[in-house]
């Protein structure tokens, strides 16, 4: 009995560590949607060395009269303020073009498009049905009688709309319209580009390898094994302990 006794004490002291780690963690997923885990994101820079996660900040991008709009496989990144996150789970949307058109900067991939004020506000979000034709190859604008109209180029041929809602088929004239082209971005953005394009965590995945160990690395997750066998023991050293104190008859 004292042998138990002094081993279950000085185990459990030393793995409380590890089991309160397990049963917060543990909670907070529980609860990952009230508390909007997947929703936050974590930019820490030493957090995402340890991860061995860099900076995938794009070279070319989109340049509107007084704006830029650039993109990576994890985010469009519009003066400075992110649009869109992609995640591993969601279709991967592939910028293919971005043109100013009226008061609003329309931003198109193969399969959407998005229309944003200056700001960052969408504005709307076209896609399936609403547009003519997938997959969108380039967007550009054309004038027809003094109205800027924007027009997307799909495999099927281009068509063009003067509100978004009405397309029709876009017959080809000389002037022909003015398609957006990729262009190298200033120098001057480089700051801006490398702080928004850092990576980032969302706090869902970061609790969640706290809580299956893998955030320490190679050999977390079997941490966490002999954490929870370490637990199993003193769970059953416990119950012994307590069965051989109330078994001892009373003394006076």
């Amino acid at each position: 009995m004292h042998f138990v006794r002094h081993w279950h004490a000085r185990v459990g002291v030393i793995t409380a560590l590890l089991f309160l780690l397990l049963a917060l963690s543990g909670m907070a997923l529980n609860h990952t949607d009230a508390l909007n885990l997947a929703r936050h994101q974590i930019h820490a820079d030493w957090l995402m060395r340890w991860y061995g996660l860099k900076p995938d900040v794009p070279t070319r991008g989109y340049l509107f009269k007084e704006g830029y709009i650039a993109a990576s496989a994890e985010r469009w990144v519009m003066d400075g303020r992110v649009l869109l996150e992609q995640r591993p789970d969601e279709v991967k949307q592939n910028l293919v073009g971005a043109i100013t058109w009226g008061d609003m900067r329309a931003i198109v991939s193969e399969h959407h498009l998005l229309l944003y004020l200056p700001d960052g506000t969408l504005v709307d979000h076209l896609t399936g049905e609403a547009l003519p034709n997938t997959p969108i190859k380039r967007v550009g604008s054309v004038d027809e009688s003094g109205v800027s109209q924007l027009v997307l180029e799909t495999t099927q041929g281009s068509f063009v709309t003067a509100d978004g809602l009405a397309w029709r088929v876009l017959k080809l004239t000389k002037p022909g319209p003015l398609w957006a082209n990729e262009q190298l971005l200033p120098n001057a953005l480089s700051a801006g580009l490398s702080q928004a394009f850092s990576p980032s965590l969302s706090l869902e995945r970061i609790v969640l390898d706290l809580h299956s160990g893998r955030i320490f690395g190679r050999y977390g997750t079997w941490l966490m094994d002999v954490a929870a066998i370490v637990l199993i023991i003193l769970s059953v050293s416990g119950i012994w302990i307590y069965l051989r104190t109330v078994r001892k008859p009373k003394r006076r």
